[in-house]
């Protein structure tokens, strides 16, 4: 058993990292890309209000919540016949549009327009990629699974391969074993979104896709296709995230589950803790750089000065996430006796429904109103001028929602990914130790989860 003043550093941690960041910020004000949203709530009312509501739930789930619910719900039902072969149609068409996309973008990249504001590039991978896929993982299911050119292409070569060797495809099944190769996948990707000072370059993008394109193929020739399954970033995070939707498969068969359940037969490997902070702390920075604090730091600052401050924060926002996150595992260990690494791996997943609702909140604006370019970009993806389906002069429609809604519902998102994710939390811990013993275990989790509620809703709202 650890002493009690490891309980005690928990909370000085996640009191000194909240109270960093509220003194950075000043009003009440949720964004969207390009813009602040006031809203009629003072910056200390909402945060008590969200503190409180993750606070009562955690008392609710003590009294109601007595045994595990996630685990046996997580295998769900099969779904009737018809949607299995409406699934199974999608599918192959799906498969089909993320080989047209792939390409559509490579050339685009290489040899398109290099002006940001014609070329499909930037908005279909920062916007419709990027955050759209996330959203649709967590509401519908693994689309990836069957959207992703870089599997049709490897195992179209593989069956190829084997047919003309005359032998049976490599076992799908041998993977990487761990996920640091998706983990720096990720990091890549979020250091030339949040930190390299000219993200919207197109032949930057376009060497970035083509370099990762071939660096997935030649690692699947030379590990097998399943090493796909665990070292490509995307993959990993969208596989990760649709563990919360209702849809999955299992068996070959489509299946209907209760939301959330999927999170308690998650597999968690080498490296899965490192890359759910890495994509934690990533959407961190990126609201923490609209701050008064770094715009300070940061915004008479260019070309690669302005890279190695921006990588120095992401990589400071990312570690201190991380020093979070292992507080309260240090707390929760000195109650139960286990041993830190054990439950870090355990209560990974209980971050996801947090990371889902920083995508939401920081993006939600970004993914209606700047996603909407996506419309006009498919009759000229390479910007020379054409107007292939008529929707080339389309501009986007900045009433297409409320500012009071995206700033309410930016807000909303903060409170319910936390209440969320000690739901998770808690349910892993009656799963595994007696109720009583289980509620004190909470207790370093429930200081975490509080701080990283009040942090999100200052970056969010301070910024």
């Amino acid at each position: 058993m650890r002493s009690r003043p490891t309980l005690c550093r928990t909370a000085v941690v996640g009191v000194l990292a909240a109270a960093a960041l509220w003194m950075s910020a000043d009003v009440a004000a949720a964004h969207g890309v390009g813009g602040r949203l006031d809203l009629p709530v003072p910056l200390w009312q909402l945060a008590w209000a969200a503190s409180f509501a993750v606070a009562a739930s955690f008392v609710a789930l003590g009294m109601f919540w007595n045994t595990p619910k996630f685990r046996a719900a997580a295998a769900g039902r099969v779904l009737p016949k018809p949607f299995q072969t409406a699934c199974k149609v999608q599918a192959a068409v799906v498969r089909a549009v993320g080989l047209l996309a792939l390409a559509v973008l490579l050339y685009a990249g290489l040899a398109g327009n290099t002006n940001p504001s014609v070329n499909i590039v930037p908005v279909a991978v920062y916007i419709i990629f990027w955050v759209g896929l996330q959203v649709v993982s967590v509401l519908v299911g693994d689309v990836w699974l069957h959207l992703s050119p870089f599997t049709t292409v490897a195992d179209g070569a593989a069956r190829l391969w084997a047919r003309l060797r005359n032998r049976v495809p490599a076992d799908y099944d041998r993977g990487a074993g761990n996920h640091w190769w998706a983990t720096a996948a990720v990091f890549g990707f979020v250091w030339l979104e949040l930190a390299f000072h000219d993200n919207t370059d197109i032949r930057v993008l376009g060497v970035y896709l083509a370099a990762y394109t071939v660096a997935l193929l030649a690692g699947a020739a030379t590990f097998g296709r399943g090493w796909l399954r665990d070292a490509e970033g995307f993959g990993v995070l969208f596989t990760k995230l649709s563990a919360m939707a209702p849809l999955h498969r299992e068996g070959g068969a489509l299946r209907l589950r209760a939301p959330l359940a999927g999170l308690a037969t998650l597999p968690i490997k080498r490296g899965s803790v490192a890359f759910i902070l890495v994509v934690l702390g990533s959407t961190t920075f990126d609201g923490f750089t609209r701050s008064s604090v770094w715009l300070d730091v940061a915004s008479e600052r260019i070309g690669w000065e302005l890279t190695a401050v921006n990588t120095v924060g992401l990589v400071f926002v990312i570690f201190a996430v991380f020093v979070l996150y292992r507080a309260a595992i240090a707390g929760m260990a000195s109650v139960t006796g286990d041993s830190e690494r054990e439950l870090a791996e355990a209560f990974a997943p209980s971050l996801l429904p947090i990371a889902a609702a920083y995508t939401v909140a920081h993006y939600f604006s970004y993914l209606l109103l700047e996603g909407q370019q996506i419309i006009a970009h498919l009759s000229d993806p390479f910007g020379r001028g054409w107007d292939l389906f008529g929707t080339a002069t389309y501009l986007v429609d900045f009433t297409a929602i409320s500012t009071d809604t995206i700033a309410w519902t930016q807000t909303a998102a903060i409170a319910a990914g936390h209440v969320l994710a000690v739901a998770v939390a808690h349910d892993r811990a009656v799963e595994r130790w007696p109720h009583r013993l289980a509620m004190r275990s909470q207790y370093p989790m429930l200081a975490v989860m509080i701080c990283y509620t009040v942090i999100g809703l200052l970056l969010l709202l301070g910024a």
